[in-house]
């Protein structure tokens, strides 16, 4: 199964590199510009990582600031099948020692391709496929669900404080491959209900989610873009180097850090770009999480069944 899971991945990655939009030549001036900077950023973060290994198809890593964990989702194998055997780890962040503290088929539990994860309200949120599961953010004690109507692969989840956000990115397997579904779409949950908050497949397989200042910011996986969403439209495009693009966390200097798939990189910089790698060498780097506490980024490595954690700030 696992096998045919990296045929999927591939296929993906290959299909969006074809799409990606050659850079115009004044982005790459610019970009040229900021090469000291990220040189310098880079040359920070470029000390050995320390690492979580042992894991089994790590998609997201989330801090919780308040209990001072992280939570990391564990998709074990194929992430478009309901073979109910995904799990949560709960990590300590000193010594790294964790615990499984949601697993499928344990007290009621149902968990199936777990990957993007978000805190509100003291519940964890996590996206499964068509389903956005809660459990309690203390005990893991299963807490409801939401269904999206329609949803095909349910990826990333962000919050305002107020109400969840999570990206369908709009594929299914296919024979040799992802197979588009066109469900692409970013939804809004308040409670239990869940709305369309923007859709249509110019979102080009939304995935990873942030919400700065009341706007919700999205990368693609299908192409190289970061946008934001306006009216229920995307707005402010700004194309990165590379596509194939996953985790999304805003800094505090007001500045993005974005994983590629297609570069096995993190991009970093401000919304209007341009941005410029940080962290290299980083294979199948997925939906990264940020410690506040210790400043450094906690990076998934999807198919190395790894967590990396680098010292950035």
């Amino acid at each position: 199964m696992f096998k045919r899971f990296l045929v999927l991945i591939a296929a993906v990655i290959v299909a969006a590199c074809s799409k990606e939009t050659t850079q115009t030549s004044s982005t790459t001036d610019t970009a040229a510009a900021t090469t000291t900077t990220a040189a310098a950023s880079t040359s920070s973060a470029a000390t050995q990582p320390k690492e979580i290994s042992g894991l089994q198809t790590p998609e997201s890593v989330l801090y919780d600031a308040a209990q001072d964990v992280y939570f990391i989702s564990n998709i074990n194998g194929d992430p478009t099948a309901a073979d109910n055997n995904g799990y949560i780890l709960r990590v300590n962040p000193d010594s790294l020692q964790s615990e499984k503290f949601v697993e499928a088929g344990k007290n009621n539990v149902t968990l199936n391709g777990p990957k993007g994860l978000g805190i509100l309200n003291g519940t964890l949120y996590v996206a499964d496929l068509d389903t956005v599961r809660m459990f309690d953010a203390k005990t893991g004690a299963a807490k409801g669900e939401v269904k999206i109507p329609g949803a095909t692969f349910l990826n990333d989840i962000a919050t305002d404080g107020k109400v969840v956000y999570v990206s369908d990115s709009g594929m299914k397997a296919g024979k040799s491959g992802f197979d588009p579904t066109g469900t692409d779409a970013i939804w809004q949950i308040s409670g239990t209900k869940a709305t369309k908050y923007a859709s249509g497949t110019d979102l080009d397989r939304p995935n990873g989610l942030e919400v700065v200042d009341g706007k919700v910011w999205c990368v693609s996986f299908g192409s190289n873009e970061l946008y934001d969403i306006e009216k229920g439209k995307k707005a402010n495009i700004v194309k990165l180097p590379k596509g194939s693009l996953d985790g999304l966390v805003h800094m505090s200097d007001n500045t993005f850090l974005v994983t590629s798939w297609e570069s096995n990189s993190i991009f970093r910089g401000p919304k209007e770009g341009p941005f410029a790698e940080v962290i290299t060498n980083v294979k199948s780097p997925a939906d990264i999480g940020y410690d506040t506490k210790r400043h450094v980024l906690l990076v998934p490595h999807f198919m190395e069944n790894k967590v990396t954690i680098h010292d950035l700030q």
